[in-house]
């Protein structure tokens, strides 16, 4: 979404509430700093990965990708993937170990693995240039293959 936008006029410019009984999603008048608001909460923000995103308002690298690499790549930029890690968290796996022995992470996946390491780690896959997208399609998508 893009400042100005239709996508984000009712964000912006907040409509009336239909119902009195209604309770309007946003709690205070934004008009005019909603970016202010945004980038003072994301900048205080303790979420994995947050740097990757500086301006919300610059769609991100391999934003026009495909469905299948584009949720991919944002499973490994926030860390919340299929991976044993998880798997094992969800209790629907036994071991949380890879086959190297190492805790199957999304970064041990990407940046650590001999056999799935994606040239420039996580930051070359943040760019989404043609290797990167490249190693989504075939290595990433193998290493989750069961």
């Amino acid at each position: 979404m893009l400042p100005g936008s239709s996508e984000t006029a009712d964000f912006i410019n907040h409509p009336p509430a239909r119902l009195k009984s209604r309770h309007p999603i946003w709690p205070m008048d934004t008009t005019g700093v909603t970016d202010d608001l945004w980038r003072d909460a994301w900048v205080s923000a303790s979420v994995v990965n947050h740097g990757l995103v500086p301006d919300r308002a610059v769609r991100p690298s391999g934003f026009d990708l495909f469905r299948h690499p584009w949720t991919l790549l944002s499973r490994f930029q926030t860390g919340h993937g299929t991976c044993l890690a998880s798997l094992h968290h969800w209790g629907m796996a036994q071991s949380d170990l890879c086959q190297c022995g190492q805790r199957q992470m999304m970064t041990h996946i990407s940046d650590d693995r001999p056999r799935t390491k994606c040239d420039g780690g996580l930051e070359a896959l943040h760019e989404a240039d043609n290797d990167a997208v490249h190693w989504l399609q075939t290595t990433a998508t193998k290493a989750f293959a069961k």
